[in-house]
């Protein structure tokens, strides 16, 4: 079987040769690589420098491959164009003044982080948003607006690249809340939803519009193997808005992909989220979400809970990350251990619930891998094997 074979099968709970250990976007446990400080600790530690070390500037050239190699890891495809043609976009320009790197964007926005941040990465401080007003919104939307979708040659031509893959491939489409998010910051986004519906509305339905120009037309071409949206709408006790609000503002959104990915035959239909996730759980499967990722161990979720109550859900993540770091060997085999039944059981994806940090410890990684692999019956990789 190859890595597209062994995903569908677990998807549709069947039992593969092997369980993939499949990494996902913005959440990729231990596949796929790390930032520059986590590998180079790695590497300290006795690492071979296998590839996979990337930085937020330069993700094109991290070679994830041979990282999977090396750590039998898989990647999911992703598509390299976007069909059409892109707004002007935001310009922004760095500056470093009081230990810290200031960056200013041509939005008004403002986020100061530590210097060398692309490489490490702690959280920035965003100390404006992209969008704080009507005004600021409407500037937002004419720098991100695309025009001129390609024609259905042209997509198709595009595609070419994908017709025969061997690996699942994801497709990235605009969210809701976690959209509005993104632009607006936590507080906002969650007050704008009494203080100015109307410019949510308008937010939500102009994100909308571009899903149905330029991203249902890759659907229904490419047929992936996955749909994803980013919302990061809950936090460590729940979702950050109410149920009323998800239904009002969001549904619409959640209703229209699924309708696509239904049509076109895509298997999964998945959210990215972090914290404690299971309250979205009976708000989003009706809408036809049956998959998500990365089920944060500390935020309390409870994937056991979760399996018995959707037995077809598709579960992406679960592995306490914190476990491979130094001073935690002891945490490696009871956290590989609680998933073996559900490994056994199928519509489970083990893997880190996020990346690895720069605590890391190799032959901690080691352990956790050689585990890991045990329990998916997975054979790749040459790393070395430790108990």
């Amino acid at each position: 079987m190859n890595t597209l074979q062994r995903f569908l099968a677990v998807c549709h709970g069947e039992k593969p040769d092997y369980v993939p250990i499949l990494g996902h976007p913005w959440a990729p446990g231990m596949s796929g690589g790390c930032l520059k400080t986590t590998y180079d600790h790695l590497r300290r530690g006795g690492m071979p420098d296998v590839g996979g070390c990337w930085d937020l500037a330069n993700l094109h050239r991290y070679n994830p491959e041979g990282w999977g190699d090396y750590w039998g890891t898989d990647t999911p495809m992703a598509i390299d164009f976007f069909p059409g043609q892109g707004g002007p976009g935001v310009r922004s320009e760095r500056t470093v003044r009081d230990g810290f790197e200031f960056i200013e964007y041509d939005t008004g926005a403002l986020t100061r982080q530590f210097i060398d941040n692309d490489i490490s990465y702690g959280m920035p401080d965003f100390i404006r948003h992209h969008v704080r007003d009507r005004d600021s919104l409407e500037h937002y939307k004419a720098l991100h607006t695309p025009t001129a979708p390609w024609t259905a040659d042209q997509i198709a031509q595009a595609c070419l690249p994908y017709a025969n893959r061997t690996r699942p491939l994801w497709l990235t489409l605009n969210s809701s809340w976690g959209s509005l998010r993104a632009v607006m910051g936590p507080e906002a986004a969650c007050t704008v939803l009494y203080d100015d519906p109307e410019l949510v509305d308008d937010y939500l339905e102009w994100l909308r519009e571009i899903n149905r120009t330029f991203l249902f037309p890759l659907i229904r071409q490419l047929q992936p193997e996955a749909v994803l949206i980013g919302e990061d709408f809950c936090y460590n006790h729940g979702m950050f808005i109410s149920a009323e609000h998800f239904t009002r503002f969001c549904a619409q959104t959640y209703r229209e992909i699924g309708e696509v990915v239904r049509a076109a035959g895509v298997p999964v239909f998945v959210i990215d989220s972090d914290g404690f996730v299971e309250p979205a759980l009976p708000l989003v499967v009706p809408l036809g979400v049956n998959a998500l990722l990365p089920w944060e161990v500390k935020a309390g979720n409870d994937l056991d809970r979760v399996r018995e109550n959707y037995p077809e859900f598709i579960l992406f993540g679960g592995l306490e990350k914190e476990s491979v770091n130094a001073g935690n060997a002891a945490m490696i085999r009871p956290v590989i251990d609680a998933r073996r039944p559900l490994i056994r059981a199928g519509r489970y994806f083990p893997n880190g619930d996020h990346g690895l940090q720069p605590f890391v410890d190799f032959e901690n990684l080691c352990q956790f891998m050689t585990l890991l692999h045990e329990a998916t019956e997975n054979p790749e990789g040459t790393f070395p094997r430790i108990r």
